[in-house]
């Protein structure tokens, strides 16, 4: 991400969503950048061809894209799509794929996939494991616009994800949610993914540590 892009993207936040959206990402962003912490749960989800999935959005006229390319970013760039001054480029530059759904081509949500280390790192920075050469994937870095929140988005884009990787050959897809973040794992269990374990992370300037573990009891969501 680039201080040009960041500057946009805080310009943006500014105009549409006032100051105190502003300053709160703001504090976030300098926040993470000296310390960060937390706990999470390590999921796996194996990918079957045959496995469908049906989940209709709470909003009319939902449209999903799948964007592979910058070429294709900016196709539906310059046709009005709209896509809230998020850094699309740089992550699709290193090989991630978008998952995006729009509402009158304003983007309500976006989930990006990753087929090798290096796009993984775009969109996770803990570093669990990925067996990228045995046909394992990545995804991650959900984003659902504030006012669109609440409406199955992010069940209505994964029923897309899981196939399309299925039909590329991806045969396990592998993710991280923070134990604290019930909402994301309610949303997940749709899906009946497995948990394979929990892992620590802390970060202190350049200092990371990261230490996984058994899951030797979990409680029902």
């Amino acid at each position: 991400m680039t201080i040009n892009g960041v500057l946009k993207r805080g310009i943006y936040i500014l105009k549409k969503e006032g100051a105190k959206s502003f300053l709160n990402q703001v504090f976030s962003f300098l926040a993470g950048f000296f310390y960060c912490q937390g706990t999470y749960y390590i999921y796996e989800k194996p990918l079957t061809k045959d496995e469908r999935y049906f989940f209709e959005p709470k909003l009319p006229n939902v449209e999903v894209k799948i964007i592979s390319t910058p070429e294709e970013f900016e196709q539906l760039d310059s046709n009005g799509y709209d896509f809230k001054m998020m850094h699309f480029k740089d992550k699709l530059e290193k090989g991630c794929l978008a998952f995006c759904a729009f509402a009158n081509k304003e983007l309500a949500h976006v989930t990006w996939a990753a087929l090798s280390e290096k796009a993984k790192k775009e969109i996770d920075y803990l570093p669990f494991g990925v067996a990228f050469q045995n046909k394992e994937a990545c995804s991650g870095a959900s984003f659902t616009d504030p006012k669109y929140r609440g409406k199955g988005l992010f069940s209505y884009v994964y029923a897309v994800i899981f196939p399309y990787l299925a039909q590329r050959g991806i045969v396990k897809d592998k993710f991280t949610i923070e134990v604290s973040n019930i909402s994301s794992q309610k949303a997940h269990a749709k899906f009946n993914p497995n948990i394979t374990g929990k892992g620590h992370y802390l970060k202190i300037l350049w200092w990371k540590f990261w230490r996984e573990e058994p899951i030797k009891e979990l409680k029902e969501i």
